[in-house]
């Protein structure tokens, strides 16, 4: 087994958002309905908030220091059966990833917990999933389903030192895991549970099993999403009046924007941008948006970089609190803004700006499937002009809070991301090669779902965009089972041109399976079946291979190579595929529900 396989998801201070902080909650923050009339919430920073649960007996309390070291206290009987009482320090989520150490607790009850939870409402009987620490180092993991339901306990595991908890909510699913501080330790999934999408609450949770007496927890906290890095910038565009921020999680990018507005002949907002080179595209997914003023926007955005920005030749496609779809033009600097043309849609929309030349071309959708042209214009710009989120409140004195996701621009970066009914979050991680291996660094990737076939997919994958033309190459790892067993025979790891995230669109794969198998197959239009087109075999005595996909016009041409350099045809395919699409590394378990991990070197695009 190559040395990467031992270390899978390997947990060091480096948590995904780069901050090397002991315990970190990374959360993206949405409007939520919050009943507060029955509860007395503590004096924790905004937007933490800290209450008791249930009928606790005793009240329990929270408090965090300037340097982020956070002491939480909490009575109450329990965290089990049909309703709960604990002391909860927490904040509104959608999907998200909560990370943090395992706590100090001083509780002496043998049923006493400390941990992380994700949980519907502050009801007692809320559905909730629960990831917490016992005195004696016992972990559980435990849900309850529906609405003053039962609790169920799931899987077990036990702390050895200094670990880290996690919690990862995505696609109607949370995961557990916990994971080592050591360089080369993995990570450990103990389990995972269907938990519905949309807007929920997640913290810390502390109980004392005895509600005369208080359980104590400490730990460090960092609070808040990541702030925008590169390839990405974000800053305040004219006189907004109250500064606005931007936070990605996951790729989720929550962005808060005040400003006039995006009109007339200057505009104020906050942007989050990064370099559109020539022709190219910015698309998101707008699933929130929540400002007062019908007139605030929150879109996608296309513009020259002059100045102080404030007049610059704009491509906008926006969407309003009430659903009204704008496409809006300035065709030179100083110009007015123009209305060209509009629609109407229900969150969550999908909003796509392409360019080619002059001409702009503004679509929506619903699904991120089927898209409709919304309007197009001729604007003027230079060869390199920036791309990204725009958001403004049209209000000077109040922000607009807007939430994008599946965010990309053009070629300009990497997004990691679950493709259909995965069972359990995929993840990925960089880690030094074997002794003497030709590649200093091998890319993990970690995925799971059912198969890459048939009408429909789920996997795990990095992508990038391709316009047009292009290849990706990489030597890529035969997939083996993460935790040691025998991985299915079906599993698979490669290259793929995908012409969207919807599970059933059209895609070509190139893929290796755990015997060296390779497979070359394509779905040559959205919902139809997978086709087998060709295939090769590797060499069995060494764990890697090369391959790579290319696409000239509307064929797409699949080759392996056994070192990188001479490369031999496995198959071509002309699937139904736009000159903009997707293209990157998959992998996938044959198992909904379980991991499999391949690695992949010398990734050239």
């Amino acid at each position: 087994m190559p040395a990467w396989a031992l270390e899978k998801d390997r947990c060091d201070v480096k948590v995904k958002n780069g901050s090397p902080f002991l315990w970190s909650v990374v959360a993206v923050l949405l409007p939520i309905a919050i009943p507060t009339s029955s509860f007395a919430a503590d004096a924790v920073p905004p937007p933490w908030q800290g209450v008791d649960v249930g009928d606790v007996g005793l009240a329990g309390s929270s408090s965090a220091t300037s340097d982020g070291a956070w002491t939480v206290s909490g009575a109450g009987s329990d965290i089990w059966g049909t309703a709960d009482s604990f002391h909860f320090v927490y904040q509104p989520v959608h999907d998200t990833t909560i990370r943090g150490d395992v706590p100090n607790q001083d509780g002496t009850n043998p049923f006493a917990k400390s941990g992380l939870m994700i949980r519907q409402t502050l009801d007692p009987g809320s559905p909730h999933v629960i990831l917490d620490v016992k005195p004696d180092g016992g972990i559980e993991f435990m849900t309850r389903q529906t609405q003053g339901g039962p609790t169920t306990f799931i899987a077990a595991a036990r702390t050895t030192g200094h670990q880290q908890l996690r919690l990862i909510r995505g696609n109607g699913t949370v995961t557990a895991r916990f994971c080592d501080y050591g360089a080369f330790t993995p990570c450990t999934t103990i389990g995972s549970t269907p938990f519905p999408s949309g807007p929920a609450l997640a913290g810390v949770v502390v109980t004392s099993h005895d509600s005369s007496t208080l359980n104590q927890a400490t730990f460090e906290l960092g609070v808040g999403a990541a702030p925008v890095s590169a390839p990405f910038s974000s800053f305040d565009v004219g006189a907004v009046g109250v500064t606005g921020s931007a936070f990605v999680d996951d790729g989720t990018f929550t962005i808060k924007g005040a400003g006039a507005d995006i009109w007339g002949t200057s505009d104020a907002f906050h942007i989050v941008e990064t370099l559109l080179s020539n022709d190219g595209e910015v698309v998101a997914r707008v699933t929130s948006e929540n400002a007062a003023n019908t007139f605030a926007k929150a879109g996608v955005i296309v513009r020259t970089a002059t100045g102080d920005m404030t007049h610059d030749a704009t491509v906008i496609l926006d969407v309003r609190p009430n659903g009204i779809i704008e496409f809006m033009a300035r065709s030179s600097n100083g110009a007015p803004m123009q209305f060209i043309a509009g629609s109407a849609a229900s969150f969550p929309v999908w909003l796509k700006l392409e360019r080619r030349g002059n001409q702009f071309t503004g679509l929506m959708s619903q699904d991120g499937t089927q898209w409709s042209t919304v309007g197009v214009t001729s604007v003027s710009m230079i060869a390199g002009q920036i791309a990204g989120l725009a958001v403004t409140s049209h209000d000077t004195a109040a922000l607009n809070t807007a939430t994008f996701d599946h965010l990309l621009v053009s070629s300009s970066f990497t997004v990691e991301e679950d493709i259909g009914d995965v069972g359990i979050a995929g993840d990925r991680w960089d880690t030094p090669g074997e002794p003497g291996d030709v590649s200093p660094v091998v890319t993990v990737v970690y995925g799971s779902g059912a198969d890459i076939w048939g009408t429909a997919d789920a996997f795990h994958w990095l992508r990038q965009a391709l316009i047009d033309d292009g290849q990706l190459s990489a030597r890529v790892g035969k997939p083996v089972d993460t935790a040691g067993g025998t991985v299915n025979s079906f599993a698979k790891a490669g290259v793929m041109i995908r012409e969207s995230p919807d599970p059933s669109s059209a895609m070509v794969i190139l893929d290796v399976r755990p015997d060296g198998s390779i497979e070359f197959m394509a779905r040559n239009a959205s919902g139809a079946a997978t086709t087998f087109i060709a295939g090769a075999s590797s060499a069995s005595n060494s764990p890697w291979v090369w391959l790579k996909l290319a696409r000239s016009g509307s064929t797409i041409t699949g080759f392996m190579s056994a070192d990188g350099s001479t490369w031999t045809p496995v198959g071509s395919a002309s699937p139904s595929i736009e000159p903009i699409a997707l293209i990157g590394t998959v992998v996938t378990s044959h198992r909904r529900g379980a991991l499999a991990g391949a690695g992949f070197s010398h990734i050239s695009q």
